[in-house]
């Protein structure tokens, strides 16, 4: 059966003690069955600060999963001071469970083919798209090819430039950086696929035809006519924010990251009246308008729209299209997307805020790419509950999708 994978998934390598943001703390490290009950077996190395009978009797059940059960401080207890696996140290590897030896990579089996993919809420994976000139994403075996994987296809062809997948007959002419906004992107695709789930039969012409360029120029002309206020989608994706981490400060996770973000997303929701008027921060050096800040943020973060095209395309090839999915998975996956989009872009603009508005640092955006994808990594019956629980419909209509992205 043949294998996937994007170009530079050989390439990845954990950073270990280099990491600054440790796959061991602040979030539930799976421990699978079969590596349980090895467990049961073995003794806690002697370093370990807590010892206790064998290695399972540091693991729990937490939302009927068995994971790892972690320190006061939220910390793997085979974490060691220099940030490197204490079993691995002692046992090597092969101690490890199913989720260690694997993150950050992610398989899905087809019935035809196998796609390996890495996800984004490790660092040294954002290292790796930062580094790539223009990421690659392999186009499925012929014999596999589906409508499903047509649209992905197109969907990749339009957020990054030819070529992006190992065909012959490409077609679309992608929108550069100049010329499309991010936003503008994930706009068209979310139409579009809002349009094909309303149609009654999905073939690889209709495909062709909403993704074909003159298609796509009436769209990009319709786009920019529709007045998107700025003010509506800022204090909707500020509010976002605050929903999103609600639980994971309850929960005193990524405290570091979340606390001073959200405190200045609260006062903004509470102290701003109006978008246009000039207001002031606490300890912040600044008497300008939200609209001013928000136009000059804009700015400075159109500076990382390469890397966030390839984080994005990269989401796409992971995760729009996964065994069994139907068309209106992809449109609830593209919905996740951006509820994924907005966040980063919120949290970047606070912390530009917080920072006395000067550059987005490389180490910036990949520390919030990493902590929002670890966020919002929930499995795709959790993603339904949290839209239909949060939302008015668990399929939006394309105003709302534009409200939270703007353009």
């Amino acid at each position: 059966m043949k294998r996937i994978r994007p170009d530079f998934y050989n390439e990845f390598h954990c950073i270990a003690d280099s990491c600054t943001i440790t796959c061991c703390q602040e979030w539930k490290i799976a421990v699978d069955p079969d590596t349980n009950r090895k467990w049961k077996k073995v003794s806690a190395p002697a370093d370990v600060p807590e010892q206790k009978k064998n290695l399972s009797a540091y693991t729990e059940k937490k939302d009927g999963l068995r994971v790892i059960q972690l320190d006061s401080d939220h910390r793997c207890p085979f974490l060691s001071e220099n940030r490197l696996c204490r079993l691995v140290t002692a046992y090597g590897d092969k101690i490890l469970s199913e989720t260690c030896t694997t993150f950050p990579r992610e398989i899905h089996r087809f019935p035809c083919h196998i796609e390996e993919t890495l996800m984004p809420c490790c660092p040294a994976v954002i290292d790796l798209l930062e580094q790539a000139d223009a990421s690659q994403f392999p186009d499925v075996p012929t014999e596999c090819d589906t409508p499903l994987f047509q649209i992905r296809r197109n969907i990749l062809r339009l957020l990054l430039p030819a070529p992006v997948c190992s065909v012959e007959d490409y077609s679309i002419e992608p929108c550069s950086a100049e010329i499309c906004s991010t936003e503008d992107l994930l706009l068209k695709i979310h139409y579009i696929l809002q349009e094909l789930y309303r149609n009654d039969s999905l073939d690889e012409t209709l495909i062709r035809d909403y993704f074909s360029a003159d298609t796509l120029s009436q769209l990009s002309d319709a786009i920019q006519s529709i007045h998107l206020p700025a003010e509506d989608t800022f204090f909707e994706c500020n509010e976002l924010l605050q929903d999103l981490a609600v639980n994971y400060q309850s929960e005193k996770l990524y405290c570091d990251f979340l606390n001073p973000i959200i405190s200045l997303s609260e006062y903004i929701s509470e102290s701003a009246t109006d978008f246009m008027h000039p207001i002031s921060f606490p300890s912040l050096d600044t008497g300008t308008s939200l609209s001013e800040l928000w136009s000059d943020f804009q700015i400075r973060f159109s500076e990382v729209q390469p890397l966030m095209l390839k984080f994005l395309a990269n989401e796409i090839f992971s995760d729009l299209v996964t065994p069994d999915s139907h068309l209106e998975d992809l449109l609830i996956r593209i919905q996740w997307i951006a509820l994924e989009y907005s966040p980063i872009r919120q949290s970047l603009f606070l912390q530009w805020l917080q920072n006395n508005r000067s550059t987005l640092t490389y180490e910036m955006v990949r520390r919030t790419l990493v902590i929002i994808t670890r966020m919002t990594g929930y499995e795709e019956e959790d993603i339904r509950k949290y839209l239909t629980n949060s939302f008015e419909a668990l399929i939006w209509d394309w105003g709302y999708f534009a409200l939270i992205l703007g353009h």
